[in-house]
């Protein structure tokens, strides 16, 4: 009995630091939310989409917050995405600049079959 009680209090506390790392709901972006949506709706009828090895994360940076897509099979060098959800183009300075200062990780969404490589 004592095992099984260690056993589901150590999963417990495994299950809130996820729950932890993912950004809230009300902090989301309405066109990151729609975005996700379609990417969810794919998944459900494309199981050899790359969607689920993907994930949006969160950053802050030069205080704001900007948003990255990483797929573990495409993306090199992830898309930087504004709040407003514009894409950001950076120049290979600012880049460098962003990438080396930006902080605060926190991820969005994860998809299913998303794991970290970092």
């Amino acid at each position: 009995m004592k095992k099984a009680l260690l056993l589901l209090s150590v999963m417990a506390v495994l299950a809130s630091c996820e729950r932890e790392q993912l950004v809230p709901d009300s902090e989301v972006p309405k066109w990151l939310k729609e975005r996700i949506a379609q990417d969810e709706e794919i998944l459900k009828t494309s199981t050899q989409s790359n969607l689920g090895i993907a994930a949006w994360m969160r950053y802050q940076y030069d205080g704001s917050y900007f948003f990255e897509y990483l797929n573990l099979i495409s993306s090199s060098f992830p898309p930087v995405y504004s709040f407003e959800g514009v894409r950001v183009m950076f120049d290979q300075n600012d880049y460098q600049d962003y990438s080396r200062n930006k902080c605060c990780k926190k991820y969005v969404w994860k998809g299913p079959d998303y794991f970290e490589i970092d």
